[in-house]
């Protein structure tokens, strides 16, 4: 029969040492199979026992043990950028603060000297300021009533203007039809005249042929023609004539001409009306402009931003609280001087507690954000709530290659203290209700079935063991769960599943002296408590917690 894996007859190789230590440190919790060889004397009597785990149902952990420093995870420093002296602290170490309250006041007898002289010089600009708004005011009340009269005017002259406009175009429409005659009894005198000399050219070349003798000759049709065209002519001016002077008398009944140079007269004067208009309209506007520029003068003749800084510098001189917490140092005293930049006090949530750890590289796939966590003290008693909050996306080599990480404490009033060490036990598993062993008490028979060996009868080096095939299941470093229908609370299994390495020799007075202290049996799993993983198992590496995977130290 094969009794264990490679990988069990190593993990026993390196945990044996400390399940050999447990055995002696454990003798409250359980006892001892042995039987007595050779002589009856105390000193050199050789005894023999087994090392056996009586099941129970328990709670079985898979867990990593780590170790940090107890911190605040809400710090705030109160802070000042001023040199200036302190005048009060009305805190001390230890008070516990609110948000805003008062941490410690400054020195503002410089600053309000400098706000004083900044508001009287501000006085000063801020009354000539009303001077020059008020004489703009005034000035702008002028030009807007220049303005209004001056659009009073033009809309009279625009009235007039119209009006004689009307009366114009009504005469002149009365003339249009005297002109139309006229202007027709002049186009047609002047293409008479233009006939009339067109026959006197003709008369004049018959003239010059001998064809005729000139006016007299009876006989000549180009002197004939002349003469007609010479009437006709006559004729068509007298009737242009005619038509003119009927114009004039219709002009004149009319008043034509007094209407027209009225009328024009009424356009020169709404033309000057109107620049006179645009120019009071622009003096207004410019007073418009130079009073909103007072007004803006005065305004900032009241305020600067130089004064708002001193109001700012006066208003940082009373330091406050940012947030909740206990005041666990001041760095100043009253009369000191807090330089730039000084951290003034600090201030610790205490009841807001976290605890910083690094996670090794070789553990950070088995993490994640959420698990729970045990934690543990030397100044405090029982185990700490906790929970995984932050791992850092990056391994960090300060001191061993590892992840930052920070473990949030949830147990109320619990009792820790800003900057002792704990030990952080981060479950990554837990199963309920189970039995459990150490890893080395499952073996591996021939058929590659995993077994225990139950005691079935005997007791000490002459005990009997059979054995039973079970099922593995979740695993630490130091113990394994198993189930079986053959199982059953009571039972003693053997703690090796290699009967040498469950057999330890002892003097009889040595055992005798565990077997008054502890009766008859070695219950390993008595010695878990309810809810818990089993107890006993060996030290976490680098000093971890039992049970756990280790810590790093």
């Amino acid at each position: 029969m094969k009794f264990q894996e490679l990988r069990k007859s190593l993990h026993w190789n390196k945990k044996k040492t400390g399940i050999t230590v447990l055995c002696v440190c454990l003798l409250g919790a359980g006892s001892f199979y042995f039987t007595r060889r050779g002589t009856t004397r105390r000193n050199n009597t050789q005894a023999s026992f087994v090392r056996t785990t009586v099941l129970k149902k328990t709670t079985l952990n898979n867990s990593i043990s780590l170790t940090g420093t107890v911190e605040s995870a809400a710090v705030s420093n109160v802070t000042t950028n001023q040199s200036l002296s302190v005048k009060s602290i009305p805190v001390q170490v230890g008070d516990w603060v609110k948000a805003g309250d008062i941490i410690c006041v400054l020195d503002t007898e410089e600053i309000d000297k400098n706000i004083e002289k900044t508001l009287e010089s501000l006085q000063e600009s801020a009354d000539q300021a009303k001077e020059s708004l008020a004489s703009a005011e005034e000035n702008l009340t002028w030009a807007q009533s220049d303005a209004d009269s001056a659009w009073n005017t033009m809309a009279e002259k625009e009235t007039a203007m119209n009006s004689a406009k009307t009366a114009y175009e009504s005469a002149r429409s009365s003339v249009d039809a005297f002109q139309a005659n006229v202007d027709q009894a002049q186009a047609a005198y002047q293409s008479l005249m233009e006939a009339e000399n067109a026959a006197l050219s003709q008369l004049n070349a018959a003239i010059s042929t001998g064809e005729c003798s000139g006016l007299e000759d009876t006989a000549c049709a180009a002197g004939l023609n002349y003469q007609n065209a010479k009437q006709a002519s006559k004729d068509a001016k007298a009737k242009a004539e005619s038509a003119q002077q009927d114009l004039k008398t219709a002009q004149s009944a009319m008043n034509y001409d007094a209407l027209a140079a009225a009328y024009t007269s009424a356009q020169t004067a709404y033309n000057s009306a109107v620049n006179a208009w645009n120019t009071a309209r622009n003096q207004r506007d410019t007073w418009e402009t130079k009073v909103t520029e007072a007004k803006e003068a005065l305004e900032k003749a009241s305020a600067s931003d130089a004064l708002d800084d001193l109001y700012e510098k006066r208003e940082n001189c009373t330091l406050r609280a940012e947030t909740a917490g206990k005041v666990t140092a001041i760095n100043v005293t009253v009369g000191s001087m807090a330089g730039n930049n000084t951290t003034i006090a600090t201030i610790q949530d205490t009841e807001a507690l976290k605890i910083s750890v690094t996670i090794p590289e070789y553990e950070i796939q088995n993490v994640e954000l959420g698990m729970s966590a045990k934690i543990t003290t030397d100044a405090t008693e029982g185990e700490i709530e906790g929970t995984l909050t932050q791992i850092s996306p990056v391994a960090s080599s300060q001191n061993s290659t590892g992840f930052s990480a920070e473990v949030t404490v949830t147990t109320p009033d619990s009792g820790l203290y800003v900057g002792i060490n704990a030990t952080v036990e981060i479950i990554q598993s837990t199963v309920d209700n189970v039995f459990v062993v150490p890893i080395d008490a499952v073996g591996t028979n021939d058929q590659g079935e995993a077994v225990v060996f139950v005691k079935e009868s005997s007791s000490g080096a002459d005990a009997v063991f059979k054995e039973v095939s079970v099922t593995t299941g979740e695993e630490n470093d130091y113990y394994i769960e198993i189930s079986s229908s053959q199982l059953s609370e009571g039972m003693e299994v053997r703690s090796s599943a290699d009967p040498e390495q469950a057999q330890v020799n002892m003097t009889e007075g040595n055992a005798q002296d565990l077997s008054n202290n502890a009766g008859v049996q070695f219950d390993m799993g008595g010695a878990m408590p309810s809810g818990e993983m089993p107890s006993g198992g060996g030290p976490g590496r680098n000093g971890g917690a039992p049970g756990g995977r280790g810590g790093n130290g």
